[in-house]
């Protein structure tokens, strides 16, 4: 995705500073698109150049000067032409996957231990996702106005979810299959600790 066409996006909804579209990126975008506010603020800056936006500089007393930024007419056709484009594939890079993939060579006590944080983050992420999210759907389309857009958002949040207890699901298999096979190495090694004619006799 794109940092400019998400900017143009929000902006799209009305006007906002830097801070608030940052602000509104941490409430909605930022569950699969992060951005910081100095990322903000220079793609805001070079789209202001491309002619897809407008600055006005609002000042106020005793406080910094705001600079809010508009959507033009050439920043909403820009938009149009991206979101009509093939989405590009996204590339997964998971650094968890690949300490898994390499699991073998870990203590099966430090492999679950990953497993659990990972859990843990997914369990964290899930109860945002059912106790949080919905409200801020609701206040953004109370402040915008864009009931028709709300479905749209709830779809992103639905996945998200889904994602999440898929995750979950999997961490408690793999958590079962790391205690089942240490209880089979237990027994294996138990088992060769035995004079070999006991051992014959064990099932």
């Amino acid at each position: 995705m794109s940092l400019p066409h998400a900017l143009l996006g929000l902006i799209h909804y009305g006007p906002a500073t830097g801070y608030e579209l940052k602000a509104t990126f941490d409430n909605s975008i930022h569950f699969f698109w992060n951005a910081t506010l100095p990322q903000i603020y220079r793609t805001l800056s070079q789209m202001e150049e491309k002619g897809w936006l407008t600055l006005k500089v609002e000042h106020q007393n005793g406080k910094p000067s705001r600079k809010v930024y508009n959507v033009t007419k050439a920043g909403r056709e820009e938009f149009k032409r991206w979101l009509s484009e093939p989405p590009e594939m996204p590339e997964l890079r998971n650094a968890m996957l690949i300490k898994i993939f390499f699991g073998n060579h870990m203590q099966p006590s430090q492999f679950a231990a990953h497993l659990k944080a990972w859990q843990e983050h997914h369990e964290n992420l899930l109860k945002r996702y059912e106790e949080e999210v919905p409200s801020v759907i609701q206040k953004c389309v109370l402040d915008t106005g864009a009931v028709d857009d709300a479905p749209y958002w709830a779809l992103t949040l639905d996945y998200g979810k889904r994602m999440d207890r898929m995750v979950l699901e999997w961490c408690d298999e793999v958590l079962k299959r790391i205690k089942d096979k240490g209880r089979k190495d237990s027994g294996q090694k138990k088992s060769a600790s035995l004079p070999k004619k006991w051992r014959q006799k064990l099932p």
